[in-house]
């Protein structure tokens, strides 16, 4: 399945770039395909594929869930346009 989450910085300060890398190993059976980041406005989005979309959050609250709000949705790859 595929997932998109949005990320605003909670502080506007710090360097979206350093946030936005999802360095850490992610677990097995998740990618991330795709990350836009939005300089200015301190927001990125990104787009995922996993077993669920629990996986996802889980995984990204560990990683900047204290640096960032959230949002997470389902994208259908029958119907999205790429």
């Amino acid at each position: 399945m595929f997932y998109a989450s949005q990320h605003q910085l909670l502080n506007l300060q710090q360097n979206v770039n350093e946030i936005a890398v999802f360095e850490r190993n992610l677990p097995n059976k998740m990618i991330l395909h795709s990350t836009f980041v939005y300089m200015e406005e301190g927001y990125f989005q990104c787009l995922w594929e996993a077993d669920t979309i629990d996986m996802v959050q889980q995984y990204i609250s560990t990683t900047v869930g204290d640096e960032c709000q959230s949002d997470y949705y389902n994208v259908d790859p029958m119907t999205t346009i790429a």
